[in-house]
């Protein structure tokens, strides 16, 4: 029991944690659901925190940030260790550029879908009449789904050829993102509002940019109005629209977000139950509820990427034709 506890204790404590004992449920669940600096093991330990010492070698040596000369001590599995920490180098006094766990995350879910479609293009282009294998069959199925239920409903055949390669990023790359955080010891980096919104973002700007080009400049104007009103119905209703149009990148953000976050957080909090009871009964029950629950995770994070991909060809979809 005592080294299943400690199995637990090392999946949910923070990596950033301060003290070992005296952790609160608050402060393991907002190290989770919140972005936080590498720090550098002197006398690292596990595969973690030696890509963790990679990564702080790495924010030193492009510049971003500076070692501190003293070190901390904390605890981790009830032994201390000496962390390193360090100061920023903020460029122009406020844009932080250190590589934290988030960007760690998105560059590996990047990276993800280079390794896997790199040599997928190349294997379905040199097998025009299909392959026979599961590994291509499997993804080809995946980007037939983006196909024919995302991009071909919100695009029509004119525009559907031109659509997939980036709403095909923005599905596996939200996918990737989702499914990595599930791995112990990770971060959810669509759990983040900094890489919502950034996403959400792009989706705002594609809307503009692809109504600005298909309708013209005057888009903005006569194009987000329904046509017909009377002359002055068209003062109250334009800045309605307006609105419409900035409120849909905030619902992207917030809805990506909190669908990512609530899961886990519910996760982290059954684990941390066996930490405080210490009780056989109140482990088996919280760790069967914690199962069930990730399993439920496997599920959600396909279909918040589905959901986020699907939102977006609509409001950029409808950037084409006028009101």
């Amino acid at each position: 029991m005592v080294r299943f506890v400690h199995f637990i204790n090392s999946f949910i404590s923070s990596p950033d944690a301060q003290s070992c004992p005296d952790e609160s449920m608050f402060d393991i669940v907002l190290s989770h659901v919140t972005d936080m600096q590498i720090y550098y093991h002197v006398e690292p330990h596990g595969i973690v925190n030696m890509f963790y010492n990679l990564v702080f070698k790495l924010n030193t040596y492009l510049g971003f940030q500076t070692p501190h000369s003293s070190a901390a001590v904390v605890c981790s599995h009830g032994h201390p260790v000496e962390l390193l920490k360090s100061d920023p180098n903020l460029i122009f006094g406020i844009f932080d550029l250190r590589i934290t766990k988030i960007v760690l995350m998105m560059w590996v879910a990047a990276f993800l879908c280079i390794v896997v479609f790199v040599p997928l293009a190349k294997k379905i282009k040199s097998s025009p009449l299909g392959s026979r294998s599961r590994w291509v069959n499997f993804w080809e199925a995946l980007i037939g789904f983006v196909h024919d239920e995302i991009v071909e409903p919100n695009f029509g055949h004119g525009y559907t050829k031109k659509a997939m390669p980036y709403f095909l990023t923005v599905f596996f790359f939200v996918a990737f993102m989702n499914y990595l955080g599930l791995i112990p010891g990770s971060a959810t980096a669509t759990g983040n509002l900094g890489v919502t919104a950034g996403l959400s973002i792009c989706t705002m700007l594609s809307m503009f940019a692809l109504g600005t080009m298909k309708q013209g400049p005057q888009w903005i104007f006569v194009g987000v109005v329904p046509g017909g009103v009377p002359f002055l119905m068209y003062f109250l209703l334009w800045p309605i629209e307006i609105l419409g149009l900035m409120i849909k990148p905030f619902a992207l953000t917030i809805r990506l977000f909190a669908n990512m976050t609530a899961g886990h957080i519910v996760i982290v909090i059954f684990l941390y139950l066996v930490m405080m009871f210490q009780s056989y009964a109140v482990g088996v029950g919280s760790v069967s509820l914690s199962l069930i629950i990730y399993m439920l995770e496997l599920l959600v994070c396909f279909i918040q990427a589905y959901i986020f991909t699907t939102l977006s060809a609509m409001f950029i979809g409808s950037a084409l034709h006028a009101h």
